[in-house]
């Protein structure tokens, strides 16, 4: 037996959403986050999530490459007016590696919005999805000061603020990337099973399989994470859906 719970996906993205629910439906996934980081993609979520209840969960949220469009207060409006029928706030976050992020300013306004994503959380008492990359470990102090639970999606810092992070009490994904990466696998080698979710971040582009990814893929993450933890794949399943139901208080 086995249950598949894609914890992490864009579906706004997709040409056709409605044949990749189907398809995911028609694969035996249980069920699918919906996450938003700009003010379409959220209504996009929301309203898909609204068309497939029991199956797609929304979770609304301005990813940190948004922070300088011009419709980024009509984004945070939006989301806090919606929240009421989400199951997370997401994606939020930094991220430092993107060239328009070097300045100072700039780094300190992605802060100010994330800080207060997180203070809604905290008042909606809702979990997050947390995109890290390149700043780890202000990711973390700000997440933790402000005492939401939530998930470092696609975690791919260093060893020791992974170790903070899980002492922490935040879960961490296990993507496609653990399939080809030795990075991600490192990372996963030492994230307890108890504390991971699977996600695909589809439709992310798949190195190994060259090709873009869909929630159907999230079977193979747990493929993959089971042959690294010499586990069963039917394991790995059960215990990473409970984790998302427990996480995003799935019914």
């Amino acid at each position: 037996m086995r249950r598949l719970i894609d914890s992490h996906v864009h579906m706004e993205s997709f040409d056709d959403p409605e044949t990749v629910v189907q398809r995911s439906k028609d694969s035996d996934i249980d069920a699918i986050i919906c996450v938003g980081g700009s003010l379409s993609s959220s209504k996009i979520a929301k309203r898909l999530a609204t068309e497939h209840p029991g199956f797609l969960y929304p979770a609304l949220g301005v990813h940190p490459s948004e922070v300088l469009k011009d419709d980024i207060e009509a984004a945070i409006t939006y989301i806090r007016e919606n929240l009421d029928s989400c199951v997370a706030v997401g994606e939020i976050g930094l991220d430092y590696a993107y060239s328009f992020a070097k300045p100072k300013d700039v780094r300190a306004r992605m802060r100010d919005i994330f800080s207060m994503f997180l203070d809604v959380a905290a008042e909606f008492d809702l979990p997050t999805s947390i995109h890290s990359r390149s700043a780890y470990k202000d990711s973390l102090e700000l997440a933790a000061k402000a005492g939401v639970e939530g998930v470092f999606h696609w975690y791919d810092g260093p060893l020791h603020t992974l170790k903070a992070i899980l002492d922490a009490g935040f879960y961490v994904s296990a993507t496609p990337s653990v399939a080809y990466s030795k990075g991600a696998r490192a990372v996963m080698a030492e994230v307890p099973l108890e504390r991971v979710l699977v996600e695909t971040d589809s439709p992310v582009y798949l190195r190994n399989l060259d090709r873009k990814s869909t929630p159907v893929d999230v079977g193979l993450v747990v493929e993959s994470l089971a042959e690294l933890k010499g586990l069963e794949a039917s394991e790995v399943s059960m215990v990473t859906a409970r984790n998302a139901e427990r996480l995003f208080r799935l019914p």
